[in-house]
C-alpha cells in the first residue's frame, strides 16, 4: 500500500469519531474468538461466585465442556466438579435456554446447532482455605484456575479473558494474569486454558510491595496481615531469595512474578509459572522461627520456577486435567527443591548455620524415627502420591515416607558426596544446572538424574542413587559428618555416638475428641502397639485412675522405663484392661552440630556449602525478630 493512501486512510478514521479504537488496536489483540468469562461476587456473603461463560461454538452441533480434576503442583484428585451447584446454557445471541447434559463427573455436554455462541451459567461454592481450593467470602476471595473454570475440553489453546465485577469492598486484584488493555485492572486475559489455570487470583484489600530484581518485576501481595507485619521488610529478604536463586540458575525465565501472601491462619504453598500462593498467619513474622519457616516456603515455591514448573518429570510434559499422571521423579521436583530451600535461607544470609542445622535435623528426625522408612521406598513414595501423600489416615506413618523430606535428605547426601569426590570442585548445584540445560524441554526421568550426577561426580555415584530411591535401608550419614565436621549431638545427653535404631517407645497419639481421650495413631515397633492398643480406641484410665488427654503427657512422664500399668479402653463401647509397660527411651533426637575441631578442607567445603566466605560460619551474627 502506498503512503499516500495510509494518509488518507487515517483521516477518515478520525473524521468519523473512532480515533480511539485505532489506538486500542495498536496493542496486541486476544484471538477473534477468545473464551470469556464474567465472575460476579454477589453472593459472596454466602461464599459463592456466579460465573457466567460465553463459549464460541465454531459451527459444532454440540460442545463438551471440562472441569479439571486436580491441580498441577498438587497430586491429588480433588473432584473441583462437585463445587457447581447449578449450570444452565443458553444462546449468546437470543438467550434461549439450550440442552445442557453431565456425561461425567467433570463434562458437560451442550447441544448447540445454529448457535454460534453458548453462554453457561453456573454457580461455583467456594469455602476450602487452601493454596489448591477457592475461598470466597465479603473481605477477600482467592481463586484457584483449576478449581474455577470450565472450558471446552477441544479449545484448551484458545485465548481466555476474565472479567471480574467486583463488590465495592474490594480495591484490589493480584495474579499474573495480564490486563486486557492498560487502564482496566479488573480484566485479564490469558493465552491459553494453561496459563488460565496456572494463574491464581486474590480479591480484596492488599498490600502491595514491588522491587525489581534481575532485570524483573516482583510484587508481593499481602493479605490479613494488618499491623503484624512489616511487608516492606519481607520484601527486602525476598528480594535476597530472589538473587540467591537467580543466579544459582543463572537465567530468569519471566519478566514478571507474583508472590500472594494469604495471612488467612492456615498454611501451605503452592508454585506457578509467574506466581506462588503463600498462606500464612498473621502473627509469622512476630516469631524468629515461624518467619524463619516462612521465608523458607517463600524460598521453595520460587525454586519452583524453574523446577518442576519449566523443568518437569517427563510424565508431567503435557498436563492432563482428566486423570492421574503416574511419575517416579517427584523426589527431584520436591525432594531436591526441599533441599535447597533452607539452605537458600542461609546463603542469603537470612538465618543463622545453627538454625540451619536445626532444620537439617529436624529433617533427619522425621525419617529415622518414621517405620515407614522400612516399608515404602523413594520411588514408590512419587509413584503413589495420588492415593497416599495427600490422604493420610491413622496408619501413615507406618505405612509411608514422604518425598518431600527423605528427597531432601537424599539431596544433601549427594552433595556431599559430590563435594568429596571431586575436592570440593562440583556439587549438586552444578547436577541442577546441568538438568536444567539439558532437559527443560522434553523433561527428564530418574536415569537421567543419575547420569548427570555421574559426570559430575564420577564413577564412585553410579549406582549410588539407584539404592536410596529402590530400596528401604537406613540412610547413611557417615560420610555427610565426615564431610563438613559434623557430629551428632543427643539434646538430652552428652553423647556424641552416631544413633544407631530407633529405640522402643510407647508410641500412640492421643487428641481430645468431644472430651474423650482418642488413640488416634499407634506406631509398630512400640509398646502400644505390642500391648494391643489400636487406633480409635478410647483411652479412659490409667494404672487405675482416670485420665484426659491434656493430663496425658504429665502423667506419662510420672513413669520410669520398666514400670508395668494397666491401661482402661473402650472398644467401640466396651471396657478393656490392657497391660503394658513403660519403654526404656524417647525416640532418639539426631540433632546434628559442627565438631569443635573441623579441619581445613572441612572448614572449606562448609563455607562453600552454606556460601560463607572466608570469615567462618560460626561468625554469622543472627538477625533480630
Amino acid at each position: 500500500m502506498h503512503t499516500k493512501k495510509i494518509l488518507i486512510g487515517i483521516v477518515i478514521l478520525s473524521a468519523i469519531g473512532i480515533h480511539s479504537q485505532l489506538a486500542i488496536s495498536q496493542q496486541p489483540m486476544p484471538h477473534p474468538h477468545p473464551i470469556q468469562y464474567r465472575l460476579s461476587f454477589r453472593q459472596a456473603a454466602t461464599h459463592r461466585v456466579d460465573v457466567e461463560a460465553s463459549i464460541p461454538t465454531d459451527g459444532a452441533k454440540s460442545i463438551r465442556l471440562m472441569m479439571p480434576v486436580w491441580t498441577p503442583g498438587s497430586y491429588l484428585i480433588r473432584e473441583y466438579a462437585r463445587h457447581v451447584e447449578t449450570i444452565a446454557a443458553r444462546d449468546g445471541t437470543s438467550n434461549q435456554p439450550l440442552n445442557i447434559i453431565k456425561v461425567d463427573k467433570n463434562h458437560w455436554k451442550v447441544d448447540c446447532e445454529g448457535v454460534q455462541e453458548v453462554v453457561v451459567d453456573y454457580v461455583l461454592y467456594g469455602r476450602e482455605m487452601g493454596v489448591r481450593t477457592n475461598w470466597i467470602e465479603n473481605e477477600f476471595a482467592f481463586l484457584t484456575g483449576a478449581a474455577t473454570f470450565l472450558t471446552r475440553d477441544d479449545a484448551l489453546d484458545r485465548p481466555h479473558i476474565v472479567r471480574i465485577d467486583a463488590i465495592p469492598e474490594w480495591t484490589d486484584v493480584a495474579t499474573s494474569l495480564k490486563p486486557l488493555e492498560t487502564r482496566d485492572h479488573w480484566t485479564r486475559r490469558a493465552a491459553d486454558y494453561h496459563e488460565l489455570v496456572d494463574s491464581p487470583i486474590v480479591l480484596g484489600n492488599l498490600d502491595l510491595q514491588s522491587e525489581t530484581i534481575g532485570g524483573a518485576t516482583h510484587h508481593l501481595a499481602s493479605l490479613g496481615t494488618d499491623s503484624m507485619w512489616d511487608t516492606a521488610r519481607a520484601m527486602k529478604d525476598v528480594a535476597k531469595i530472589v538473587e540467591i536463586e537467580q543466579k544459582f540458575w543463572g537465567e530468569t525465565p519471566y519478566q514478571e512474578y507474583w508472590f500472594l501472601n494469604l495471612a488467612t491462619e492456615s498454611g501451605g504453598g503452592l508454585e506457578h509459572d509467574n506466581s506462588c500462593v503463600l498462606m500464612t498467619s498473621r502473627w509469622t513474622q512476630r516469631q524468629k522461627s515461624k518467619y524463619v519457616d516462612w521465608l523458607s516456603l517463600v524460598s521453595h515455591e520460587f525454586f519452583h520456577v524453574w523446577n518442576v514448573r519449566r523443568l518437569r518429570p517427563r510424565a508431567l510434559q503435557n498436563y492432563d486435567y482428566n486423570n492421574e499422571q503416574y511419575m517416579r521423579e517427584l523426589w527431584v521436583a520436591e525432594g531436591l527443591t526441599s533441599y535447597y530451600d533452607n539452605l537458600f535461607v542461609v546463603r542469603a544470609d537470612l538465618c543463622t548455620t545453627g538454625e540451619y542445622l536445626e532444620r537439617v535435623s529436624k529433617d533427619i528426625q522425621t525419617v529415622e524415627n518414621s517405620p515407614g522408612r522400612s516399608v515404602q521406598n523413594l520411588e514408590d513414595s512419587s509413584f503413589d502420591t495420588w492415593i497416599k501423600f495427600y490422604r493420610p489416615d491413622e496408619n501413615a506413618n507406618n505405612s509411608r515416607v514422604s518425598y518431600y523430606v527423605k528427597g531432601s535428605l537424599v539431596g544433601l547426601l549427594a552433595d556431599a558426596e559430590i563435594r568429596l569426590a571431586t575436592d570440593n570442585c562440583k556439587s549438586l548445584d552444578d547436577c541442577m544446572r546441568l538438568l536444567w540445560q539439558r532437559h527443560r524441554t522434553g523433561g527428564y526421568t530418574n536415569a537421567d538424574v543419575e547420569a548427570i550426577l555421574v559426570e559430575v561426580g564420577g564413577e564412585p555415584l553410579r549406582g549410588w542413587l539407584g539404592s536410596k530411591l529402590r530400596e528401604t535401608t537406613d540412610l547413611d550419614y557417615s560420610r555427610l559428618l565426615a564431610c563438613y565436621g559434623l557430629k551428632w549431638k543427643d539434646r538430652n545427653s552428652d553423647s556424641t555416638t552416631a544413633p544407631s535404631a530407633t529405640p522402643a517407645m510407647l508410641g500412640m497419639e492421643i487428641s481430645n475428641q468431644g472430651g474423650k481421650a482418642m488413640v488416634d495413631k499407634v506406631a509398630v515397633g512400640g509398646a502400644a502397639a505390642a500391648a494391643g492398643i489400636q487406633s480409635g480406641d478410647e483411652l479412659i484410665g490409667w494404672d487405675g485412675y482416670r485420665i484426659t488427654q491434656e493430663q496425658w503427657s504429665d502423667r506419662l512422664g510420672l513413669y520410669r522405663a520398666g514400670d508395668r500399668v494397666a491401661a482402661t479402653i473402650a472398644r467401640r463401647g466396651k471396657l478393656l484392661e490392657v497391660p503394658l509397660e513403660i519403654p526404656p527411651s524417647k525416640p532418639l533426637s539426631w540433632n546434628l552440630v559442627r565438631t569443635d575441631s573441623p579441619d581445613e578442607k572441612q572448614q572449606e567445603r562448609w563455607r562453600s556449602w552454606l556460601g560463607q566466605g572466608s570469615s567462618g560460619p560460626e561468625e554469622k551474627i543472627e538477625k533480630g525478630e
